[in-house]
């Protein structure tokens, strides 16, 4: 859960990282003919498009709960070290947050390809 999290409050960083992936790609096939750079740029377009449906599944939800919930989310997702370090009242209101979030995204498993490229990419998102 806590990579989908975060997934959601740093998908700007990892869009740039696709943006100038395409870009590079793009750029450097200009001056030779190579139907691999093509099929390269599809599949990265291809999971560019998966993780933006589940972005946009996400920003459904999200928003949807209290400020509170969304920075206790917000400061979860974005958390190095675990929940122990906050206290009984902090570990509670963020575990409160966290399951009210995972009631409300029930249909998260329909979006497997997505979480799975979240996993691929979780290095890639920064904090």
């Amino acid at each position: 859960m806590k990579r989908i999290l975060r997934f959601y409050y740093c998908a700007e960083g990892l869009e740039r990282t696709f943006e100038n992936l395409i870009l590079k790609i793009a750029l450097s096939s200009y001056e030779k003919s190579c139907y691999c750079d093509a099929d390269r740029l599809c599949r990265i377009i291809e999971e560019k498009t998966e993780l933006n449906k589940l972005w946009n599944y996400l920003d459904g939800i999200i928003p949807a709960l209290s400020q509170e919930e969304r920075a206790s989310l917000e400061e979860y997702a974005k958390m190095r070290c675990g929940i122990k370090r906050l206290g009984a009242e902090g570990v509670k209101r963020i575990r409160r947050a966290v399951v009210k979030f995972g009631r409300r995204a029930r249909r998260l498993g329909d979006f497997a390809k997505g979480a799975e490229l979240v996993g691929k990419y979780y290095c890639l998102m920064c904090v």
